[in-house]
């Protein structure tokens, strides 16, 4: 369903993009985050396959499957978070309405400011990535061990996922809060001063600020979903000890990429 949604969303946007040869910047964003999810998605269903198909493999294909599935997991959920908080923002600026100086200028020149934020969550890659290496090792090393240091690696393992978890999602959730809660400030202003008029919800500008508020909410619920099915395998040795608590945490986290993908198009005239 998630490659579905995802892939329509791409389809649509190229088509157009063929046809026009151009493509707008809200439809630049939507078309990246929308491959970034495909490759969220097949990189967990090929991670899940291979876990149940293949539990006793040599230690040489653990390794791999353990190096592959770490980094191309991160990279693909750096990405799609950060491209959907870059779409939040770009909603704010565009639909809000301040007239604060320093709102101005940004909202006058999106494309820079959304380019820079992106840029600039590269500079957490790294970061992340060594987070990354130090799981992939921990990982290893209880392949390579005997059962009793495996369990005293264990709290050190799920430590160091949550801190990957932590640092990959506390600021782009942030973010979007923001943009959330200043969305309905800049809303509430503009039914107070429409109210005169007697327009309300009736009037383009508010129908767009619920629209894009809908957006911002959907994203957030939907990543404060796929952060606890990250928590929930991150603990799964320690305290889960059914297969099927641990089968439903892995569903949770395919939500985010897959219901979003429907959000977003039901909220965009043209894909809807």
């Amino acid at each position: 369903i998630g490659i579905l949604g995802n892939g329509f969303i791409t389809l649509v946007n190229c088509i157009d993009w063929i046809k026009m040869q151009k493509i707008s910047l809200a439809d630049r964003i939507l078309t990246a985050l929308a491959l970034s999810r495909i490759g969220l998605i097949l990189v967990m269903m090929v991670s899940w396959f291979t876990k149940e198909s293949y539990p006793f493999s040599s230690l040489d294909i653990k390794r791999n499957k353990v190096i592959f599935f770490s980094i191309a997991g991160l990279l693909a959920n750096h990405f799609s978070v950060w491209l959907a908080t870059g779409l939040s923002l770009f909603y704010f600026l565009k639909i809000a309405n301040f007239s604060n100086a320093v709102f101005l200028h940004l909202k006058f020149r999106i494309g820079m400011v959304v380019m820079v934020i992106f840029l600039g969550t590269l500079v957490l890659l790294p970061l992340s990535l060594t987070l990354v290496s130090i799981y992939i090792n921990i990982k290893i090393h209880q392949y390579e061990r005997n059962m009793t240091l495996n369990s005293k690696k264990s709290d050190t393992e799920t430590v160091s996922k949550l801190i990957i978890l932590t640092v990959e999602s506390f600021l782009p959730f942030t973010i979007s809060l923001s943009c959330f809660l200043l969305l309905m400030f800049s809303l509430l202003k503009h039914i107070k001063k429409m109210r005169s008029h007697e327009t309300g919800f009736r009037d383009p500008s508010c129908k767009a600020h619920v629209r894009a508020m809908i957006m911002v909410i959907s994203f957030l619920i939907l990543l404060a979903i796929h952060f606890l099915s990250h928590l929930m395998t991150a603990f799964y040795h320690n305290v889960m000890q059914s297969k099927l608590a641990f089968m439903l945490a892995e569903a949770l986290g395919t939500i985010y990429p897959s219901v979003h993908s429907f959000v977003l198009i039901l909220g965009n005239d043209k894909l809807r």
